[in-house]
């Protein structure tokens, strides 16, 4: 078990020496970007850019972030704010509930993922009985190389795929057929679980009262959806509602969906080396499809410097991998030159590489104490494990595959 507590899961970013070198104490007109250490717990990074702006006086697109992070989690990552945006010289710090700023100088540029140089992750595993912690160690040595770095395919995690509702589907693969009722009503009319403030006002409106626009625009508030539904009691068509979505929105539906083909293919090709050098494999069962691990000695040279594609219209897939592509799409009733949304420029399908194995360096993982919070079952037992990961890769991942 992990996340039982917002402490237990700590990820702090650890940025490039090309953004460290660029980084001056005072404003110049060649750094107009103020760049500031964000330390925020129990929010998600959007949420968080979102209160920032607002307490700043600055619209939202000022303020920019390396990269998300995780909601249920203590977290630490860079950020810049548009100087030019703000009236006042940016404060070296700013706090609100949940989140601090701490101002490190100014940047040329406002942060993107070139900043992230890895993700340092310090993570309390809980719940475990001595089988358990055992067989995490078994994993780790038969995934760990001759130069101690932790070995595991490099799978998008669950985190990627929120907009994939309840297993009613993904909104790319709509909208891919063009179904932008279905594509709307997935990204925000379908509730879940694990929706919260007005995420879960929004998704229970619109299943209340979906079609009755009206009525479903005075069941929620002031939020940035609210112009979808806005366009269709305009009478606008169901295309016009879903483009009138935030950007972001937008993108991560596409996103999702092709992150979930890239998992697919990863997953069948694991499987084809395990099977071609008769070495056994880790799996993980997951809502998406099970996840499969190699041990190390599965991996060639060559499959350890792999990437894979990002399924779109312009991938171009080594042969290797043409057949099992072909498979995936088939069974999806697509191919790579389908992945296009009729009637949208944006969003798109867009291409880029992804390493099939990542690396996770700086592995740690402590003798077990007392889980205060099992106390009196078996399995009552807790680690904490530390490890490196370079941008992009899940370290929920790494942990699905030592068994948890």
């Amino acid at each position: 078990m992990i996340r039982r507590t917002p402490e237990d899961f700590r990820v702090e970013e650890l940025t490039s020496s090309d953004f460290r070198a660029a980084l001056v104490e005072d404003w110049m007109p060649s750094h107009p970007f103020a760049a500031y250490t964000l330390e925020k717990v129990s929010l998600a990074t959007p949420d968080a850019l979102g209160f920032i702006a607002r307490d700043l006086g600055v619209t939202r697109a000022s303020v920019s972030s390396a990269g998300l992070k995780d909601r249920h989690a203590l977290t630490k990552q860079t950020i810049t704010v548009d100087s030019a945006a703000l009236r006042v010289r940016p404060p070296r710090f700013l706090e609100g509930q949940d989140w601090r700023l701490t101002r490190l100088g100014f940047v040329p540029r406002a942060a993107d993922a070139s900043v992230i140089a890895a993700n340092r992750f310090t993570i309390v595993v809980r719940a475990l009985d001595q089988r358990q912690f055992d067989e995490m160690h078994r994993r780790a040595a038969l995934l760990l190389d001759a130069d101690g770095a932790l070995l595991f395919v490099n799978y998008f995690g669950d985190q990627r795929f929120g907009s994939a509702r309840h297993g009613e589907g993904f909104v790319g693969r709509a909208l891919v057929d063009g179904d932008f009722e279905k594509a709307l009503r997935l990204a925000i009319g379908t509730p879940a679980r694990k929706d919260s403030g007005q995420t879960r006002s929004l998704t229970r409106a619109l299943a209340t009262h979906w079609g009755k626009w009206d009525e479903a625009l005075a069941s929620f508030g002031k939020m940035p959806e609210r112009a979808a539904i806005e366009t269709l009691a305009r009478g606008g068509s169901f295309l016009e509602a879903f483009s009138a979505l935030p950007k972001f929105t937008q993108e991560i539906c596409v996103e999702a969906y092709q992150s979930h083909l890239w998992n697919a293919i990863a997953r069948e090709l694991a499987h084809a080396l395990s099977e071609t050098t008769a070495q056994s494999i880790f799996e993980a069962p997951d809502n998406f499809g099970p996840l499969l691990f190699p041990r190390v000695a599965a991996l060639t040279p060559a499959f350890r410097a792999m990437s894979i594609p990002t399924p779109s219209p312009r991938s171009i897939m080594p042969e290797c991998l043409s057949e099992i592509v072909t498979g995936i799409l088939a069974d999806e009733g697509l191919t790579l030159g389908a992945l296009r949304i009729p009637g949208l420029a944006r969003p798109y399908f867009g291409g880029g590489d992804r390493p099939f194995i990542a690396q996770a360096r700086a592995w740690t993982i402590s003798e077990t104490f007392v889980d205060e919070f099992t106390l009196g079952v078996r399995a009552n037992m807790a680690c904490t494990v530390g490890f490196e990961l370079p941008r992009g890769a899940y370290a929920t991942v790494l942990l699905r595959a030592l068994g948890q």
